[in-house]
């Protein structure tokens, strides 16, 4: 952990926490909630809610590292910072499963799923619930003044953000077994709803939180004498950083336009596309009678 202690008396973080870096993710993480919240009523993605969570959790818990920085001793304000920050990607990661499931549906590519959508969702939801139990009772640890509880409150940790990582190869396996299959089948993405960088940026997303967890895994592996501990910039490089370059990706790429997309089209194009394949399969049954089709009889113009 980053906290250190002598005696049951908290000492503070072995460095000064710089305030103007702390001011600008909170900045940047609150305008960033702000775009998410537009689009979620713009384009009713309720499922974007834990996201909000999370940036919630974010923001306030910049706050309390730039509450440290005035106060470098006030355990109120570790306590803040490190029982946001720390399970908060947990949240993110739950949109993320959730946006995967829309974006097999959107191109009614569901047969070629791994897994069925539904079940998808809510397998992943249930193994980052478990996560954020078990990363919410470490940071619980962490926080008490007991030094023997901490160190173990570092373990549970560890071994909260490897399962989330386990869970996220599982997770990405699925999205790419997807990808591949779909492309193997239908074709290169020339649709007019271009899921691919959908795809993509789930991808990314999930990539930059796996990076973060295996930082933060190392961190509390090494407790507070560690060199990731010792030094501040991997907080805001690994951390806070990633998740802002999560939430932007999202933001850029929300698969609401994905879900727009696919319900935009119109009643006249689904019948068109229903009778040229009508049309297709009676041609293919006439062929394989072995008859040829009737030809058309028009009525002849009268002299």
């Amino acid at each position: 952990m980053n906290a250190a202690t002598d005696d049951g008396r908290w000492l503070g973080l072995p460095y000064h926490p710089n305030a103007a870096a702390a001011i600008i993710f909170i900045a940047t993480f609150g305008l960033a909630t702000l775009g998410h919240i537009g689009h979620m009523f713009w384009m009713r993605t309720w499922y974007f809610i834990p996201l909000l969570i999370e940036r919630i959790m974010e923001t306030f818990g910049y706050y309390g590292r730039f509450w440290l920085s005035r106060s470098p001793t006030n355990f109120k304000a570790y306590v803040l910072y490190d029982l946001l920050v720390l399970p908060a990607p947990i949240f993110l990661a739950a949109t993320i499963y959730m946006s995967l499931s829309r974006i097999i549906i959107a191109p009614a590519a569901r047969d070629l799923s791994p897994v069925r959508p539904s079940r998808m969702s809510k397998w992943f939801i249930f193994g980052d619930v478990v996560c954020f139990l078990v990363q919410l009772a470490g940071v619980g640890m962490g926080v008490t003044p007991s030094r023997h509880i901490q160190e173990l409150g570092a373990k549970v940790v560890v071994v909260g953000l490897v399962f989330q990582i386990l869970v996220f190869a599982l997770f990405i396996s699925a999205a790419v077994t997807f990808y591949r299959r779909y492309e193997s089948h239908v074709g290169p993405d020339s649709g007019p709803l271009k899921w691919r960088r959908y795809l993509i940026s789930l991808l990314t997303a999930s990539g930059c939180i796996v990076i973060r967890n295996i930082v933060r895994g190392v961190e509390h592996a090494q407790n507070s004498d560690g060199s990731i501990a010792l030094h501040e910039v991997f907080v805001y490089l690994f951390d806070a950083l990633l998740m802002l370059c999560v939430v932007i990706v999202m933001l850029a790429c929300h698969p609401g336009y994905l879900q727009r997309s696919s319900q935009g089209k119109s009643a006249s194009d689904v019948e068109r596309n229903s009778t040229i394949t009508t049309q297709t399969s009676l041609m293919r049954e006439t062929i394989l009678k072995g008859h040829r089709p009737r030809p058309c009889s028009y009525p002849r113009e009268r002299d």
